[in-house]
């Protein structure tokens, strides 16, 4: 029968090799394969702990599975880790051609006049030099953010402003009081957390552009241990880079890419999701059953 063996014989038993034939080369030996070690692609939605760490990999490579979920392994322990900055190591590879030079993450607005130029921008994470920041943009003087002064505070390099849900979803990670506004202290633990978040934004900007391309998006997800589809990567891109455009479609000289507010919304997005579906796979074989008033209530929740 086609396709049969042997049973009696090991099919990957060495054999003396054939005596080679008087006119030719030698034929190949058969060399046992490699077991498969490695879980199937479909199950690779990211690696247990979305960061690095000790044993990452280098850009380029697909990322190590040995972490990765497989059926009946417990799930990792999530707790705390969308509201905590990522790890300077959460990307791996090379730094970038140019180091930044510790630039903060969001740059003050270009003075409208000599005459009112604002705050100078803070070199550092130091409260004191933040101070002058935060007092500057909370112009009620209520001691805490609004959504709207905060979002007057963070802007991307390019001088466009924060898109709207990046601002309300800083205070929904920062806002530990519930008050919807954010307290000096907590504008300091989310500057530092842009400021975690830049470092990564400036190392998958290859091309020193100050925008996330495509090609560099898909780098940054395979260095969080995402392991997608081209089709689908593209598709988070397009969704999010078209937010961007479509808010800043009169910024004359408009880059094409990602700006640094929606590679973090777009990660922090999609590691949302991620938890979600984990949540939801007991058996750690990528596929879940999930009702419908579950599945809406998960879609509701993410954009709290």
């Amino acid at each position: 029968m086609l396709g049969a063996i042997n049973p009696r014989q090991d099919p990957y038993q060495e054999r003396a090799p054939h005596p080679p034939p008087k006119n030719g080369p030698p034929p190949q030996q058969h060399q046992k394969p490699e077991p498969h070690s490695q879980i199937p692609a479909q199950y690779s939605y990211g690696r247990a702990g979305s960061g690095g760490g000790p044993g990452a990999v280098p850009l380029g490579a697909a990322p190590a599975l040995a972490g990765q979920y497989r059926r009946g392994a417990p799930a990792p322990n999530t707790t705390g880790r969308l509201y905590s900055p990522p790890p300077l190591n959460y990307g791996f590879g090379p730094p970038p051609p140019h180091p930044a030079q510790n630039r903060p993450p969001p740059t003050c607005r270009p003075p409208r006049s000599p005459h009112n130029s604002g705050p100078g921008m803070p070199q550092s994470d130091d409260p004191k030099e933040l101070f002058a920041l935060f007092r500057a943009a909370n112009a009620s003087n209520s001691g805490a953010l609004s959504e709207i002064e905060l979002g007057s505070a963070l802007v991307n390099a390019d001088y466009t402003s924060f898109d709207t849900y990046t601002v309300k979803m800083m205070i929904g990670m920062f806002d530990k009081d519930g008050s919807g506004s954010v307290a000096f202290d907590e504008f300091v633990a989310l500057w530092r957390f842009l400021a975690a978040w830049r470092e990564l934004f400036e190392r998958f900007d290859e091309d020193r552009s100050g925008r996330i391309s495509l090609q560099e998006f898909g780098k940054a997800l395979i260095g969080f241990g995402y392991t997608l589809s081209p089709p689908f990567v593209g598709m988070i891109f397009a969704t999010f880079e078209n937010r961007a455009r479509a808010r800043a479609t009169s910024v004359p000289g408009q880059k094409n890419g990602m700006s640094f507010d929606m590679f973090v919304q777009a990660c922090i997005t999609l590691k949302r999701m991620t938890d979600v579906f984990k949540r939801y796979d007991d058996d750690r074989d990528g596929y879940i059953t999930l009702g419908f008033e579950e599945f809406l209530t998960e879609c509701l929740r993410l954009r709290e």
